[in-house]
């Protein structure tokens, strides 16, 4: 079964989802997309300044910081130097792999649909995508688009699952994956694992467990794919919930509930 994955170009913890999803299935990998970081329909600029003002200075520049280096060790480590015992950006561990990358591009355009054609893609995960899967396209995948969403779905649906979950003094967080339909993390769920979460949790460690998490579900995923004809559990939009980017009040409320960002 031949598979592509979209993926978004964040250097902090998607590398190792990706390193570990590769390194059980490169060969069936017939390319990885990168994708833009910006959220919703924001430009890239426009997300970094609503984050600006949701977190504040010091852990904005401390995250733009640990960013910028991530990028530098990246073009210099994965790069220049060639070496990939550690990997520092997604494309450098699809390249680890001998996975071909496309970066920048629309995957709805005809031009990529036509790419995922040649390449007989039969099925796409999508880990953290940024755009929106068009109706052709999910039409020319047989066996469907996976995506990974960092909550226990139908809840949370939308944007910063993790950092709403601890807002909202939620006991439990969790992944789902489940299959891409015309809405928003709406379709049938395929694998949902669970983690607890603690008054004092940060959000930098919740975000690592969940990809961690993230990891094992979207592995379990693959192999129930290739299987043939998966079970699935329903994603009710009767008991779903929607949010979309914080605000100061909710930053106040995730830290009145005693959470830090790190």
């Amino acid at each position: 079964m031949k598979f592509y994955i979209f993926i978004q170009n964040e250097p902090f913890l998607l590398p190792k989802v990706l390193d570990k999803v590769l390194r059980e299935f490169s060969d069936d990998c017939a390319g990885v997309n990168i994708q833009s970081v910006a959220q919703g329909k924001r430009s890239v600029i426009a997300t970094a300044l609503d984050l600006w003002k949701l977190y504040g200075f010091r852990y904005f520049q401390w995250k733009l910081r640990a960013f910028l280096w991530a990028k530098l060790k990246a073009r210099v480590v994965n790069g220049f130097l060639g070496m990939t015992n550690t990997c520092y950006s997604v494309g450098a561990v699809a390249r680890k792999y001998g996975v071909e990358v496309t970066e920048a591009v629309d995957v709805n355009s005809d031009t990529f649909l036509e790419h995922l054609q040649d390449r007989e893609v039969e099925f796409i995960l999508s880990i953290s995508g940024t755009q929106f899967y068009g109706k052709k396209l999910r039409e020319q995948i047989p066996r469907g688009i996976v995506n990974c969403h960092g909550a226990l779905l139908p809840k949370y649906r939308g944007l910063m699952p993790s950092f709403w979950t601890l807002a909202n003094g939620e006991t439990q967080g969790g992944v789902s994956v489940h299959f891409v339909n015309e809405t928003l993390d709406d379709g049938p769920i395929l694998i949902q694992k669970r983690y607890a979460l603690k008054s004092r949790d940060c959000l930098e460690d919740v975000m690592a467990r969940s990809k961690d998490l993230a990891a094992e579900a979207i592995i379990e995923c693959v192999h129930a794919i290739a299987a043939g004809n998966p079970a699935t559990m329903p994603n009710d939009a009767a008991d779903a919930t929607h949010f979309s980017m914080p605000g100061p009040d909710d930053m106040r409320r995730f830290r009145e509930r005693g959470h830090r960002l790190r």
